[in-house]
């Protein structure tokens, strides 16, 4: 397959994670970029539905996992709506189920994973992180067309907090032939190795770069 790529000059999906963590006088004290690799089975059946305009029926084994578990059913194609705060990958301030979304787990990657093994809530108690809206910024350099999901995270929790695992929290529409609803769904999830301490007063940016590299 990677061959009849490079033959045909075909696009490749890649995404990168970059962290960068400033004190609260905004000084970097931190800042790596690693490549996301860890795209998840929710994120593979909604690719599919879309190109093979196929139903997303779980007979088929394209069904949804939520982050409750729960396996759900579509009788149409799993889609998602990019426009407005709580669509798509756009999660609101202060929203942890939605969007950009950190954790401490550090349980290994899998194929199969549907949340977080750990994630850390919203909110400025013990253990907690301030959640930002999710922004966007799509651009096209050269070839290259990219997107970037952006979302910071403020510690004023008390005391250092060690992220482990970052991922990307999706709102899903499907439809069960009466109505439309929307489904929370992790499209990603990749651990964080070593961790990124956030100290007290800090802050964690998270940059998602979605890309395809175009043939000239």
């Amino acid at each position: 397959m990677k061959t009849t790529d490079i033959k045909l000059s075909a696009p490749r999906l890649k995404a990168f994670i970059e962290m960068e963590v400033r004190d609260k006088n905004g000084k970097i004290l931190f800042k790596r970029e690693q490549e996301a690799h860890s795209w998840v089975r929710n994120f593979y059946n909604w690719l599919f539905t879309q190109a093979a305009a196929v139903a997303g029926l779980t007979t088929n084994g394209l069904g949804v996992t939520g982050l409750n578990g729960t396996l759900y059913n579509n009788a149409y194609c799993w889609r998602l709506e990019e426009v407005g705060v709580g669509l798509a990958y756009n999660g609101g301030a202060g929203v942890d189920s939605l969007g950009i979304v950190v954790g401490t787990g550090t349980t290994a990657e899998s194929f199969e994973s549907y949340a977080l093994a750990t994630k850390i809530a919203n909110g400025e108690g013990s253990g907690q992180l301030s959640y930002s809206q999710v922004s966007n910024q799509v651009s096209t350099v050269g070839t290259t067309k990219r997107c970037q999901w952006i979302r910071y995270f403020n510690n004023n929790s008390g005391a250092a907090i060690t992220v482990n695992e970052v991922g990307i929290y999706a709102k899903l529409f499907y439809n069960d032939y009466s109505h439309y609803y929307l489904q929370d769904a992790m499209v990603c999830r990749d651990l964080v190795s070593p961790g990124v301490s956030i100290p007290n007063t800090g802050q964690l940016k998270v940059t998602y770069t979605i890309e395809l590299v175009y043939p000239a």
